[in-house]
């Protein structure tokens, strides 16, 4: 029966002695072979099954994220992609002067630079009154939370989106602002509880018919901003006053929402469903902000106690590549991401560590004639536990970008039949034999 890590020290020992004397030799060796002068014998295996099935969350958490992020667009993979924001404002002080004049109202979004899919593509947004306000039972905001809004529209805005540039603009209802504006000068606005009175948040949603980008904008550098001067002053200016975003916690967050009728994930009608690739096209699904994530599990690892000599696992990297042509320039594949467990019933467990720091899976190229672009990742402590665990615990990998909860990008991942590459989990196997 094989041995874990602590139980052969020595025999490690000897093997990297002779892995620092010998490092040519072994590199060279074929799987299997005997060292010539130590009674430590290496595997390299690759025939453990790797098991990979798409999962949904039934929510994430998208208040206090940084980012409001607009916009709609298809995608064959994944569906139809919506994003919409609601948002609370109010101003730094309640006080304009008597003599002010309203000349016009709008909303300001400074972009962030972040974007998904075709931004030369028009867009259109749309700005509601909130009916009703923001409200939490435990402090957070979701992806599926939703709030009534008014029907009628109080601006919008058709605009080809430009991440790099400094902000876009949407003038609002002149009388929706002049009344907020009025009511401030003649004190009846003195609070926040005054002003949600009159003005409980904004709702800005795409238009239903948008297939264009997804956008982010910096929550700091969005204000709701009114345009006001002061007749018969000397010199003609203009001033603006503005209304932020609140810093509570529920001051603002995406709904963030997809349509994937007629496509594999359909299927997918609750968290503990966990969709198999062998029933999606041997493709894995994930997708930030909507809640899609590919479940990775190991169901033969322990058929590594077959084995009959003792031994220790020395290394456990699992490669695992991306469908190329559902990425592009305008939906990249991550270049980095971190790997979490989920118990049984797909609730985030914990984030997988490594020896001194957490562990991540970073895209690279193999070494292959078919020179893939693969994620490869060290899940040696994970294999470990997997094999000491008592009871045994029907959790998984997944791999999640660090921006999950604010971004939208996409990830398709090939299961093990569907390319020429496969997806493999290798272990290096070190066989303490004895004379």
């Amino acid at each position: 029966m094989p041995n874990k890590h602590l139980s052969f020290i020595l025999s490690l020992c000897c093997f990297l002695l002779v892995f620092n004397c010998n490092s040519e030799d072994i590199t060279s060796l074929s799987v299997g072979e005997d060292f010539t002068s130590t009674n430590i014998r290496v595997l390299s295996i690759d025939t453990f099954a790797v098991e990979l099935s798409t999962m949904k969350f039934d929510s994430l958490v998208t208040s206090s994220q940084g980012r409001l992020l607009l916009g709609q667009y298809n995608d064959e993979h994944i569906g139809t992609v919506k994003a919409s924001a609601y948002l609370r404002v109010h101003p730094s002080s309640y006080y304009v002067s008597d003599d002010a004049v309203l000349d016009s109202v709008g909303l300001f979004l400074g972009y962030d630079q972040y974007f998904y899919n075709d931004t030369t593509q028009t867009s259109t947004i749309n700005v509601h009154k909130l009916e009703e306000k923001l409200t939490s039972d435990d402090g957070y905001l979701y992806n599926i939370s939703h709030f009534n809004y008014e029907s009628n529209s109080l601006g919008s805005k058709t605009y080809e989106a430009e991440p790099n540039a400094d902000s876009l603009y949407v003038t609002l209802d002149y009388n929706f602002g002049l009344e907020i504006f009025n009511d401030i000068k003649d004190n009846l606005i003195t609070d926040k509880e005054s002003l949600y009175q009159k003005l409980k948040g904004l709702y800005i949603q795409p238009s239903n018919t948008d297939n264009s980008a997804i956008v982010g904008f910096n929550t700091s550098d969005v204000f709701l901003r009114f345009f006001y001067s002061i007749p018969n002053e000397l010199e003609n200016s203009e001033y603006t006053y503005d209304f932020s975003i609140d810093s509570e916690s529920t001051a603002y967050y995406n709904k963030i929402e997809s349509d994937v009728t007629g496509l594999p994930i359909e299927e997918i009608t609750s968290q503990e469903y966990n969709l198999a690739s062998a029933n999606s096209n041997n493709i894995s699904y994930g997708q930030a902000g909507v809640g899609y994530v590919t479940r990775i599990q190991f169901p033969t690892i322990k058929n590594i106690y077959d084995i009959n000599d003792e031994g220790t696992i020395l290394e456990a990297t699992l490669y695992v590549e991306p469908v190329v042509e559902a990425h592009s320039e305008i939906q990249p594949v991550s270049e980095e991401l971190s790997l979490y467990t989920v118990d049984q019933n797909n609730n985030l467990s914990s984030q997988v560590s490594g020896s001194s720091d957490y562990v991540y899976a970073y895209l690279t190229s193999d070494d292959s004639e078919y020179n893939n672009q693969v994620y490869s990742m060290s899940v040696l402590n994970y294999i470990d536990s997997k094999l000491n665990e008592e009871p045994e615990v029907d959790n998984a990998l997944i791999m999640l970008p660090t921006d999950y909860n604010s971004t939208i990008n996409k990830l398709l991942l090939n299961d093990r039949e569907a390319s020429n590459f496969k997806t493999k989990l290798v272990i290096t196997y070190a066989i303490y034999e004895k004379n």
